[in-house]
């Protein structure tokens, strides 16, 4: 796929790729050293942002406002390491580099 143009991955939910490691294996390691990849815990983060978005008190329940609050949480996430990352190469590690680190 990389030889015929691959640009961009966004992974699909739950251990994306075929790795032993849960988070970060060589065949991850691999596609995100050679092409854009959006890890699985920003591309795929929607329900869990909506039941955030749903416990704030008080909040407005519609489908546009929690569509905007995901849409937000999501375009932040990306902005956030594509500034860290400007080739857009390595996005997956620096992602959960600053997810570990914001947790700790």
């Amino acid at each position: 796929m990389l030889e015929n143009g691959l640009e961009m991955i966004a992974c699909g939910a739950n251990v994306p790729f075929e790795d032993e490691e849960i988070f970060y294996g060589p065949v991850c390691e691999y596609a995100d050293l050679n092409t854009a990849v959006i890890p699985d815990f920003i591309a795929n983060c929607g329900m869990a942002r909506v039941f955030a978005y749903l416990m704030k008190s008080p909040t407005t329940i519609t489908d546009e406002a929690i569509f905007s609050d995901v849409s937000r949480t999501v375009r932040t996430a990306l902005k956030d390491i594509c500034g860290i990352c400007r080739d857009r190469k390595g996005l997956t590690a620096r992602a959960l580099e600053r997810a570990l680190s914001d947790l700790i």
